[in-house]
């Protein structure tokens, strides 16, 4: 069964440590996501579990570049899940991304989860169950020109993530728009 993943628009950066590359995030929350969904944060089944192999992703990709960073913690509370993200030193792609949370041109996050028990709600689907599989870094930005500032002021470095930024940007901007 393919993982559903579920970007929360309302998730958010909640502190930055640029020294360590810390992040402390809000990776998901119980208020309806852009599909309708609800995922219910406290029914996560498998926290223990997922902390064996904490990663961190950049959009949901498992093959073309690898993790961007490791989940230090996790703090499951009613009404969202909070996690610290240490990212990759020494990585310019995951440094680059990293950077791009600093300035905060990056804002979202988004899980990949199985779910296990769900049920139907008014405007989409709730999952009262679920098991964690990944949380990604995301680039569903409020303001798409911000992927253009960004890569205008040389914030991005890495090649690969430049090139990617660049060809979804005039997407996001449709689909924003």
């Amino acid at each position: 069964m393919d993982p559903f993943i579920r970007a929360d628009p309302i998730a958010s950066t909640l502190s930055i440590d640029s020294g360590k590359m810390l992040i402390r995030s809000v990776i998901t929350t119980d208020r309806p996501d852009r599909s309708g969904d609800v995922v219910v944060p406290a029914g996560l089944r498998n926290a223990d579990e997922f902390l064996l192999n904490p990663v961190v992703l950049w959009a949901h990709n498992r093959s073309a570049v690898p993790p961007i960073g490791t989940c230090s913690w996790l703090d499951i509370q009613p009404h969202r899940i909070v996690a610290e993200t240490r990212f990759a030193q020494g990585v310019p792609f995951a440094e680059d991304v990293f950077r791009l949370y600093e300035q905060g041109i990056l804002k979202g996050w988004s899980i990949g989860f199985l779910p296990r028990r769900a049920g139907r709600r008014a405007g989409g689907l709730r999952f009262d169950e679920w098991e964690l599989l990944e949380y990604s870094a995301v680039p569903i930005p409020d303001n798409p020109g911000a992927l253009t500032l960004a890569i205008q002021k040389g914030c991005v470095r890495d090649p690969y993530l430049k090139d990617w930024l660049t060809r979804r940007r005039d997407v996001l901007s449709r689909l924003v728009a």
